[in-house]
Parts: structure tokens; C-alpha cells; sequence
């Protein structure tokens, strides 16, 4: 979590609010709020939900890079369990409207063609069961129990070139 002292300040200085301001806007103590300025701690999601819902700021946009562009691969550490599991943000997606999940399942020999989307739209693949193979003019990309970002502005298809079930969700925002 890099950028996040940093994303914090310039939006709490630039919201007008000072360190009591933000802490008495957000239900954060102030002692957390200095800490998280200062580099010093590591804020749960949480907590940074609740700073980010006072500053009108995304969780993403509180730990990413301010640089990137706001549709990104985050692939940001922002939780390590006392037994050793993790939450990691893996991607950030603006969105205008919503988001829709689909679940998928694709028998082996199934292939769904999906039209170009707008610009501005993605979709995000997350792979339970089998290797998805997805369809780009650039070329095809295997994914297997992982995940995808794609711009989808462009063809593509989604196939199951393999002899078992795929299972994926498909988020779509826009």
C-alpha cells in the first residue's frame, strides 16, 4: 500500500479538511488517520472504505498509484490474516453505471462471441474450473484459475478448447 499515506493527505487537504476533520468525518480515530499520513500502519479495508466514503474516494483510488490510468491492474497487498491468508485488490474499474456478474459454464466445444463493447467498458474473468481460453484478434489467452482484465472495446470470444467443464464469472462494467 505504496501510495496510500500520500492519496490520503492530498485528498483530505484537498477536501479543505484538516486531520480532527477527517477523523470526526469518517469515524477513523485521529491517532489512525496520523498514522495512515504518516506511513506508519498498515489501515484494514476497512478502515480505508471509511476514510475513502469522507473523501469521496475509492478504495482503489486511496492505495493505487495516482499516475495510472483509473482502469488498471492494481494487484495491491491490502490484507494479511494472523494465519497467513491475504486479500489482494487485483484490479480497478471506473465505472459510469454498474456492474453486472455472470457466471458461466462452458461445456467442452462451447464457445460464446461477444460483440465490441463501447469504449470505456471492461470486463473482469475470474476462472474457478478448467482453463478458459479467451479469443482476441492479438492473439488467445489461456486463463486457468486466475484472473483477467480486458478492455473490451474490441472482438473476443470466450471458448472452452479443453475436454472438462470451464467455470468463470464475467464482471462487466462500463
Amino acid at each position: 500500500m505504496t501510495f496510500v499515506a500520500e492519496n490520503v493527505r492530498a485528498r483530505r487537504q484537498a477536501a479543505g479538511l484538516n486531520q480532527k476533520g477527517l477523523a470526526e468525518a469518517s469515524g477513523v480515530s485521529l491517532r489512525m488517520i496520523g498514522a495512515i499520513e504518516g506511513g506508519t500502519t498498515s489501515a484494514s479495508t476497512a478502515t480505508l472504505d471509511r476514510i475513502g466514503m469522507a473523501l469521496d474516494a475509492t478504495l482503489a483510488e486511496l492505495v493505487t498509484d495516482p499516475a495510472l490510468p483509473r482502469s488498471t491492474v492494481v494487484d495491491q497487498l491490502g490484507w494479511t490474516g494472523e494465519q497467513g491468508g491475504t486479500g489482494t485488490l487485483r484490479w480497478s474499474v471506473a465505472v459510469r453505471r454498474e456492474v453486472d456478474a455472470w457466471e458461466w459454464r462452458l461445456e467442452p466445444g462451447d464457445r460464446y462471441q461477444a460483440a465490441p463493447d463501447p469504449d470505456g467498458w471492461h470486463v473482469m474473468l475470474f476462472v474457478l474450473e478448467g482453463e478458459l481460453t479467451l479469443e482476441l484478434d492479438s492473439g488467445p489467452v489461456f486463463i486457468r484459475q486466475d484472473g483477467y482484465l480486458l478492455a473490451s472495446n474490441q472482438p473476443h470470444a470466450f471458448a472452452n478448447r479443453g475436454e472438462s467443464v470451464v467455470r468463470f464469472y464475467r464482471c462487466t462494467g462500463w
